[in-house]
């Protein structure tokens, strides 16, 4: 009897120890959350798993889906994206951009369509590029000193 009580017990213990981890791995697919600062804290988790170029694009189509639909008020975005995968969200935005352009939006004449804007704004980032010639931070003469 005190053999079941102990397995029992160690299952328990088992459980109570591996499901928030379990938990955890599984959030990490979908965007989640009933307001726009929960929301952005299951983004964060999300784009960890992500590789750079999806990341981007990702974070290109939840910025703008951001703003999008928070002038349409202030539940409108986290109802939007909650329960979407990220591949989700980049259609989602595809589809607002797509139908901004055809509507003639003023913040989107720019562009022709999603992936126009996508492959200008790439071209406009500014990129890390380290200098050859930069400046040395502080001299290395330093007067006063013994060498």
């Amino acid at each position: 009897m005190n053999m079941k009580l102990v397995i029992g017990a160690t299952i328990i213990l088992a459980i109570i120890y591996f499901f928030p981890a379990l938990k955890h791995m599984q959030a990490g697919r979908e965007i989640s959350g009933d307001t726009t600062l929960e929301v952005k804290k299951s983004a964060m988790t999300v784009r960890r798993t992500m590789s750079t170029t999806d990341r981007n694009s990702f974070d290109m189509a939840f910025g703008i889906l951001e703003k999008l639909k928070s002038q349409e008020g202030p539940d409108a975005f986290p109802k939007a994206v909650d329960g979407l995968e990220p591949q989700q969200i980049v259609e989602l935005a595809k589809q607002e951009v797509n139908a901004q352009i055809a509507a003639g939006s003023s913040d989107f004449k720019r562009y022709a369509s999603w992936d126009d804007m996508m492959t200008k704004l790439d071209a406009e980032a500014p990129r890390n590029v380290t200098h050859a010639a930069s400046a040395p931070l502080r001299q290395s003469d330093r007067p006063g000193r013994p060498e």
